[in-house]
Parts: structure tokens; sequence; C-alpha cells
């Protein structure tokens, strides 16, 4: 989940769920360090999706964020988009034992994907909602542990370039309409080249022990780091 009150949003880029999760976890804490008090819980397009700084990109410049053709969706442990880059991992989840037969499985591809559609259509609206509040901070990181289990399939690699961030920054601002914040959490071997870009601020995390949540107490820092007075 990201967090949306009456004046402010803390809202994921990505590019994986632990950006969303620390969110989600932190929404008290936020609500306190942002002054508003309406801070709460709220699903956002790039909660739950895994994909790259230059797939969110894409699909910010294109105003699309999942695929009007179901047949742009490709089964893979959830759905692959190829022509975005995305994967939308907690989507497509078949129940194989109800699916043995051809015309089954046609049956459940189809409800998967009204559900999808139907789903990001909702959050795509939400998302573009948010322009009207007076302060948004987009939250990116790559520091989910298990990401590199992904790096085999196609358009994954856990590691960025700050390049690539500041890219996604860009196309952010534009389709917001103005400039916005940014806060990148990643580990020291996970980002190359050196973040010049203004409202974009690097936290260097240490690399923790959990799965794909992520260290609470090193995002309790980023964010009360960032959101200092």
């Amino acid at each position: 989940m990201s967090a949306v009150g009456l004046k402010v949003g803390v809202i994921s880029l990505g590019m994986s769920c632990q950006s969303s999760a620390q969110i989600r976890t932190h929404v008290p804490l936020l609500s306190r360090l942002t002054g508003d008090d309406a801070l709460k819980k709220s699903a956002m397009p790039f909660d739950n999706i895994i994909c790259r700084p230059d797939s969110a990109a894409s699909m910010l410049q294109a105003d699309t964020f999942y695929p009007d053709d179901p047949n742009a969706l490709l089964e893979s442990e959830g759905a692959r988009w190829p022509d975005f880059g995305v994967y939308f991992w907690h989507e497509y989840r078949l129940h194989k034992h109800h699916v043995l037969e051809f015309i089954t499985r046609r049956l459940n591809t189809r409800r998967a994907y009204r559900e999808l559609s139907g789903k990001y259509a909702h959050l795509a609206g939400k998302f573009r909602q948010a322009r009207q509040l007076e302060r948004l901070v987009f939250v990116i990181s790559n520091s989910q542990n298990n990401l590199s289990m992904y790096g085999a399939e196609p358009d994954i690699d856990p590691a960025l370039t700050a390049a690539g961030v500041e890219l996604l920054c860009d196309a952010c601002d534009a389709y917001i309409g103005r400039p916005c914040e940014y806060v990148l959490a990643t580990y020291e071997a996970r980002l190359t080249g050196e973040v010049r870009r203004k409202h974009l601020t690097v936290f260097k995390l240490t690399p923790d022990a959990s799965d794909w949540e992520g260290d609470p107490a090193q995002w309790r820092d980023v964010f009360e780091q960032y959101f200092a007075p």
C-alpha cells in the first residue's frame, strides 16, 4: 500500500513490493512526520508490481497501467507484460488443479484478466487523482532481497543506474504536471552512477536478512531523516 491524506501522498513507484510494504508499516509515523492527520493506507498502481524505473517511466509516458489486450500478457508466475517489461506477480494466480482441461484454463485466464484490468483501472484513477494533493513524495527501492531470483527473467535486474532513476523522476514530474519529491532506498552494490537530480534523495541501506520485506528499523530511519523538520 501507499499512503494518501488530505494534503500529502507518500506513494510507491516500485520497483517491487518492499517500497509499498514499508510505507504501509509506517503510516502512523508518516502521518506524524508530514503533519497530515488524515494520512492512511491507499492502494496505487506500482505497489505490487515488479518493474524497473525505465518500465515505470514508459507506463507514465503512455498513461497506461495495464494492457488493453489480454493477449499482451504472458503467464509467468503471475503475468508478464513484455511490451513494458512489467510483472504482475500477484495476479493470474490460477488454481492449477482446476485447470487441467484447456477450455477450463481459458475461462480462468479470462477471469484473471478481467480482475487485473478492473483492479488497475481503479488504481490508475486513484493515481491520477493524486495530482490534486499539495505534496507528493514518491518512494523507489531496489533493496528487496529476493529480486535476485528474478534475474533470469527478461527485463528484471535489481541493479539500477542513477540515470535510470532520474529518468523515472522526470517522467513522473511530467505526468503529475509539477516537480515532486523522490526517495530512493537502495544497496551500495545495486546502484551505479552519482545521483545529482534536485528533489531526489538517496538512502543507502545495509543488506538485511529478510526475504522481501526489508528492515523496518532502517526504513524508519529513512523516513525520519527525510521528513525531519
